[in-house]
């Protein structure tokens, strides 16, 4: 039986110079003890061998990763895997019962290959803010006609929110424990949204100024809060400056190429040039137009040297070609190194996740893994497949940093796809903010806000009738991801999936939490596989203690022909209950 691996950027990922991490899947359940086997090819007789660590499988394939390290940068080396003591053996040309005589090979780690993620964004909580909606701090910025706050969101309508709203709110996003505010576009546009830009180089005045963004950046800053912004380069604006150059002048104009344009003149009706999703208010740009390029280039760099922005979420990335997203890389890596790139897809995300384009995706597949299993009822036995296949979808960097969304700007809210029940929700809550990864809050999950897809989930911040029970929750979740590095850095693996029953350990060092899910309207109680071989275990919510008890002969455990379980414990969970079980620190 196949073993599917080669010696290429989505099986074997360079982490540092002296470091890669190897990954290979197998069929479910071939093979024990897997080890990659490896030398440098210049000597030959000196062989090492590593372990290989169970990441997931999906009842087909089991995923497994190997770690090679080297005192000098990793050169010139051969491998294969094995199992079963060296009875199993893979090489590039299949399976043998000996090892091979052919290898995979790896020749050279270069600087500029190294897969090299912000150390700050590593499981950091991220805040989504939609601008216009979240505070009106400034009326005097208003725009003409605008609306009563809190009035029916529409598409085309103004409510005041703004730059100086925000800065009014740092302390409650500090008492939040977020990491990293996102805010949607606040370049000027004539949209309530921004997403239709027409100045790249200007603060929509009805947000504020430059010297607003400035303020907002220092004192975010200020409290160890870092700040992105929204970059729209596949498309622009109607208004934007260069089109309605083309608009007017047709061929003549020196930015006719700078779009793709059928024929002139321009026109919209029939439209003959090409847009993002045939809307044809939003022209897209032409990026293999050298000039096009130039123009973002510096639009990306121009912010973070004015206003000392911390990254960009990109809009449309999939859809922009990859090799300007490699320019723009390293336009913005080269002035400010930990700078955090994030695309928005709602698919498959990988080939923005090679190393040379993006830190990390907007993780819509797991929001669609969320809202299956949390809000639909999906069990938690397919549950568990959507999330094994994202623990292997993407490089292991790029792990630690995924936006795990389960609501945006562009989807209905989630307690509305519950159905109003904020038990459900706060289910969620609790998955994001101890899952791997960013968990990242779209504006007023928090305070129990509703709403259908856009505009609907676009409402005003509904600052006075916040349910203040559910913001207590929100923050002690956020306080424990704070708290716990095993939260924040550990890996993920799946103990228990059983209908309406779900938990995984992090583990991190020598720190395991256990993090365990009722989703049912009953009491539930339930034996849960431990990895540790005594002690006493502790909730971190209400300091209740477990006792570690040897595993039975009858005991059936998840996975375990591949998971080294040496313990269990039993948990009476309440309904729609999470509680998260960490080994105290002096039985390590």
């Amino acid at each position: 039986m196949a073993i599917i691996h080669r010696p290429t950027r989505e099986y074997v990922m360079p982490v540092s110079r002296k470091r890669i991490v190897v990954r290979f899947e197998c069929p479910a359940g071939l093979g024990n003890d897997w080890r990659i086997v490896y030398w440098n090819r210049f000597n030959e007789r000196q062989r090492f061998s590593a372990s290989c660590r169970f990441v997931g499988g999906d009842g087909f394939f089991d995923c497994f990763i190997g770690e090679i390290e080297t005192e000098e940068s990793v050169k010139y080396i051969r491998y294969y895997f094995e199992a079963n003591g060296g009875s199993i053996c893979y090489g590039p040309n299949g399976q043998t019962a000996v090892p091979p005589d052919t290898h995979f090979e790896y020749l050279y780690t270069n600087e500029c290959d190294v897969f090299d993620i912000p150390e700050w964004a590593k499981g950091a909580i991220v805040y989504q803010i939609f601008p216009e909606r979240f505070q009106n701090g400034d009326p005097s910025n208003d725009p003409a006609g605008v609306e009563p706050w809190g009035s029916v969101p529409l598409r085309t309508g103004f409510m005041g929110g703004d730059l100086a709203g925000i800065i009014a709110k740092l302390d409650y996003l500090a008492a939040l424990h977020v990491d990293l505010i996102y805010l949607t576009p606040i370049f000027k546009a004539p949209s309530n949204h921004k997403y239709d830009t027409e100045d790249y180089f200007l603060v929509d005045p009805s947000f504020g100024t430059l010297e607003d963004l400035r303020k907002l950046t220092a004192q975010c800053h200020a409290r160890g809060i870092r700040v992105m912004l929204d970059g729209v380069f596949n498309h622009c604006g109607y208004t934007f400056g260069p089109f309605q150059d083309v608009l007017m002048k047709g061929e003549a104009s020196p930015y006719k190429d700078w779009f793709l344009v059928d024929s002139f003149p321009v026109q919209t009706e029939p439209q003959n040039y090409e847009c993002v999703g045939y809307y044809k208010w939003m022209p897209k740009m032409r990026m293999k137009n050298p000039d096009v390029r130039k123009f973002f280039l510096e639009v990306g760099q121009y912010w973070i040297k004015e206003a000392d922005i911390d990254g960009w979420r990109l809009d449309v990335a999939d859809e922009v070609d990859f090799t300007f997203w490699q320019e723009f890389r390293k336009a913005v890596k080269a002035i400010k190194p930990d700078a955090l790139l994030i695309a928005e897809t709602w698919k498959d995300g990988g080939d923005l996740l090679r190393g040379d384009q993006m830190d990390s995706v907007m993780n819509y597949l797991f929001r669609d893994a969320m809202v299956a299993y949390f809000a639909n009822n999906e069990p938690a036995e397919a549950f568990d497949g959507r999330i094994q296949r994202l623990q292997r979808l993407y490089p292991m960097p790029s792990q630690s940093v995924l936006y795990n969304l389960i609501g945006s700007h562009d989807t209905d809210r989630f307690l509305t796809l519950c159905g109003g029940d904020k038990r459900r929700l706060m289910l969620a809550a609790a998955f994001q903010m101890t899952y791997s990864g960013m968990p990242a809050i779209y504006y007023g999950d928090e305070i129990g806000m509703t709403g259908g897809n856009d505009p609907d989930c676009r409402k005003a911040m509904d600052w006075d009738g916040a349910d203040n029970a559910l913001l207590a929750y929100y923050r002690r979740l956020a306080e424990l991801r704070q708290a716990e590095p095993a939260l924040r850095y550990g890996a993920f693996e799946t103990i228990i999936s059983d209908g309406d029953i779900y938990g995984f350990a992090r583990r991190f060092n020598k720190e395991t939490i256990y993090v365990l899910f009722n989703r049912s309207d009953m009491v539930v109680s339930q034996k849960i596989p431990a990895f540790e071989s005594g002690g006493k275990l502790q909730s971190l919510l209400d300091g209740k203690l477990y006792s570690l008890n040897p595993i039975d002969e009858n005991d059936r455990f998840y996975r375990s022909d591949r998971m080294r379980y040496q313990t269990s414990f039993s948990a009476v969970l309440p309904a729609y209950c999470v509680e998260i079980i960490k080994i105290k620190e002096e039985t390590v």
